[in-house]
């Protein structure tokens, strides 16, 4: 297997000497069926003549994220689609995300699950959870690259900074026990908010990434690369989260920055670009359906939205020439509504939009009720 790497002599850039020797190795690798070496920034052989890398990814909530989400995974597998393509395989123990509604594994509500979506992530994940298994998972799963994102849980309620950085260099070891020459890319742990008191939560993550930058690039092996990734670049857990801890569309985009740029540096793929922010949360609000609840009232019930914890209901009058629907001032926890008594011989349409926490989705199509003028 040939190892990843960055010339120690070049500013821990990869030299080119070096690359175009990893090149021949990697090709020589795929020749014996063995897999993963990193692309070649200068050489642009066609993608089959190049080994598939193994990328495994260990992480937490944050990683594994639930349903209604795109993933940060997802991200990180579109841009290498595009930057690096036939180059990478995820692999992994799962490929599903968490319920976040019902509080349950083994959801496929993806927002999009058209990408290669296995993973060894897990909710509530920690390193005092995962470093006495990893070994047997990547005797399981093998890999050439572990992409890791832990650490945040044991920071918030086992160890502190100091503490944690010596758990990632037990992880980094007892990975090393089945595959010596695995190549670690160890993701900065991620602040938090805590929107009680109107303040960052887990301040002690930007001490851990610290000691974590001035730390591991020592613990490298002559077969084994390990590198940091600046996943916390720009993040900011108000704008980036729905809830405090786990990403929206926009921190997505900028976790998959940060390991997608780590990646770019031992040579796989290209670099990320800039995240704009402000995406929206995509999910749609289902198809309601009305049914007369007496007098002028009418019961409004729609299907569930993967991932949603409450709706809004809009409503508009189509008897005049306003066209604009108008919120329903509180959200509504289940899936039904009752409206009040509408005027007699009007049409109303009412439409929902699926809410995550303080995340907003878009309005699904709307229902509508014509009122009956008069009594039958």
């Amino acid at each position: 297997m040939t190892r990843l790497g960055r010339d120690r002599g070049n500013g821990g850039r990869p030299s080119a000497a070096w690359l175009t020797a990893l090149l021949l190795a990697a090709v020589a690798v795929a020749a014996a069926g063995c897999g993963g070496a990193a692309k070649a920034a200068d050489a642009q052989p066609t993608a089959s003549a190049q080994p598939r890398l193994r990328v495994m990814i260990f992480g937490d909530s944050t990683t594994q994220e639930t349903a209604g989400d795109y993933t940060w995974r997802y991200r990180l597998a579109a841009h290498l689609s595009f930057s690096a393509p036939g180059r990478v395989d995820f692999v992994g123990t799962r490929d599903d995300v968490h319920d976040n509604v019902s509080d349950t594994a083994g959801s496929h509500a993806y927002l999009n699950p058209v990408f290669d979506s296995q993973h060894s992530s897990v909710w509530g994940d920690s390193l005092y959870l995962e470093n006495p298994k990893v070994e047997s998972v990547l005797q399981k799963v093998p890999a050439d690259v572990a992409l890791v994102l832990l650490g945040g849980n044991d920071l918030e309620f086992r160890t502190n900074a100091p503490q944690t950085v010596v758990k990632i260099k037990q992880f980094v070891d007892n990975a090393r026990k089945a595959n010596p020459k695995l190549t670690f890319v160890l993701g900065h742990v991620l602040t938090r908010w805590n929107p009680d008191f109107n303040a960052i939560a887990l301040p002690q993550a930007v001490d851990y990434n610290k000691l974590l930058d001035q730390q591991a690039p020592g613990w490298s092996t002559p077969t084994s690369q390990v590198i940091t990734a600046p996943t916390d670049l720009g993040w900011d857990p108000r704008k980036d989260t729905w809830d405090g801890s786990h990403p929206n569309p926009n921190g997505e985009m900028v976790i998959a920055r940060g390991f997608a740029n780590a990646l770019h540096d031992l040579g796989i793929g290209g670099k990320f670009g800039a995240v704009f922010g402000n995406l929206t949360w995509p999910e749609k609000g289902g198809v309601p359906v009305a049914a007369p609840a007496g007098g002028t009232h009418y019961t409004v019930t729609w299907p569930a939205a993967p991932g949603a914890t409450a709706y809004l209901i809009e409503r508009r009058t189509g008897s005049t020439d306003d066209q604009t629907y108008v919120r329903w001032p509180a959200q509504i926890k289940g899936l039904t509504f009752t409206t009040e008594n509408l005027p007699r011989g009007s049409t109303v349409y009412y439409r929902v939009i699926p809410v995550k926490v303080w995340m907003t989705g878009q309005p699904g199509p709307a229902v509508e009720i014509n009122v009956p003028s008069s009594r039958a």
